[in-house]
């Protein structure tokens, strides 16, 4: 029996708590405040913390067919340090979907890394990946650096980021500039899925802070095209590049390659788990990763294939990736777009998900590295991301408002 995409509908922000914080320690739920202006249509969110407590969220304000990334750096309370940004030197030149946020990432020396996308109007649907930093707090950005290097006019998109010591940038994207476009598969898919060509996952690296951009590396092909990629970077200078692989008979699988050598070369790809989960049809969903030393990697993700129940899963390497533990279920329910996995102090682990239960808000009961307490953060919101500052979570969302919609950032307390 082939699952499809019906567990991808309503709404619901949820967390898992890990094990690993005292008993005594919970969060406890605490008034958001609205991120992105009034009466701007702002999607599409983006969260990254600083090591001075402080976060910045990065969205995108869209106005018919043009769009903006803005950035907002705010501080431990979720106040504003200055006027929002627009990273884009061109107004109206970006843009983005559901599926394809920009990314940012803050370095160890404050240097403020945002990814994202502009429109090429040489081709239908064709874009180009940039990299804007900022080195002073968010408040202004210089020229953009652009990341894909061939001169091809097609797609580039469902891009990650992270940062590392030394100035070193890494970024990973699906890629169109060399699969050969189909016409699209089943017309009468259901909505949700898009029959897109699958496309490859390629890899950039920069030592300069971003200002260029190694060679782009091809890592494998066949990759569901509306997924999201997922980087991350470990304490012992290992990468870790995640995507959904195609298999054949259009099995759609978690998929990771690592580098420790800075992107010069990578492991072959592995598949994190069998989880027979054939789709004539990409989810929408990709993997979350959190690395550590010595090798260690965890992945979340979630599927609805023949292995079990719909629902977000994780599994954890030893090897750098080479081989995964049998999957654990961390929430046997439904989910929608691609969770957010961070590795806080002393190494616990907090994920973050938009997840519906028969498409009623409900508390998402699991466990994640022991005993785990699940919470509901806002009911209707929507495209959560998720960053740790100075022991709080912060979790930028979209909330609709009207006819329109906007980004707001919720942040933990402490009882």
């Amino acid at each position: 029996m082939k699952r499809g995409a019906a567990a991808f509908c309503g709404s619901l922000l949820a967390l898992l708590l890990s094990g690993c914080a005292r008993p005594e320690s919970r969060r406890s739920e605490a008034k958001p405040v609205r991120v992105s202006a009034e009466g701007t249509e702002a999607a599409e969110p983006s969260v990254a913390s600083a090591r001075d407590g402080t976060v910045y969220v990065a969205w995108v304000e869209h106005r018919g067919k043009e769009a903006d990334v803005r950035l907002a750096h705010l501080d431990a309370e979720g106040r504003p340090l200055a006027q929002p940004a627009r990273v884009n030197p061109e107004a109206g030149q970006a843009t983005a979907w559901r599926g394809d946020p920009p990314a940012v990432a803050v370095a160890s020396d404050g240097a403020v890394y945002v990814g994202w996308t502009a429109r090429d109007d040489a081709a239908p649907h064709a874009t180009a990946l940039y990299l804007s930093a900022s080195r002073d707090g968010g408040r202004s950005f210089g020229p953009p650096t652009r990341v894909n290097d061939d001169a091809g006019h097609c797609v580039h998109g469902m891009h990650s980021l992270a940062a590392a010591e030394g100035g070193r940038v890494y970024v990973a994207w699906l890629d169109e500039r060399d699969v050969v476009p189909r016409e699209a598969e089943a017309a009468s898919a259901p909505s949700q899925m898009h029959t897109e060509s699958n496309r490859a996952v390629y890899f950039a690296a920069s030592a300069d802070g971003g200002r260029t951009f190694s060679q782009n590396v091809r890592l494998a092909g066949e990759a569901c095209p509306c997924c999201k990629t997922a980087l991350a970077a470990g304490g012992d200078g290992r990468v870790y590049v995640g995507w959904r692989q195609v298999l054949a008979g259009d099995y759609r699988h978690i998929a990771v390659a690592s580098t420790a050598d800075g992107g010069r070369s990578f492991s072959a790809p592995s598949i994190v788990s069998d989880d027979r989960w054939e789709l004539q049809g990409c989810p929408v969903s990709g993997p979350a990763l959190a690395a550590g030393g010595e090798g260690s990697l965890r992945v979340l993700w979630y599927t609805a294939g023949e292995a079990g129940r719909p629902g977000l899963y994780w599994a954890e390497s030893a090897d750098g990736g080479q081989s995964f533990s049998p999957r654990v279920a961390l929430a046997e329910a439904g989910g929608r777009g691609t969770p957010t996995l961070l590795k806080g102090e002393g190494g616990a682990l907090t994920a973050v998900w938009e997840g519906v239960d028969d498409s009623k808000p409900a508390a998402l009961q699991a466990r994640l590295d022991g005993e785990g307490r699940a919470a509901v953060l806002a009911s209707g919101g929507e495209l959560p991301a998720a960053a740790e500052a100075a022991g709080e979570l912060f979790v930028a969302y979209v909330a609709k408002e009207g006819e329109g919609q906007g980004v707001w950032l919720w942040k933990s307390g402490r009882e």
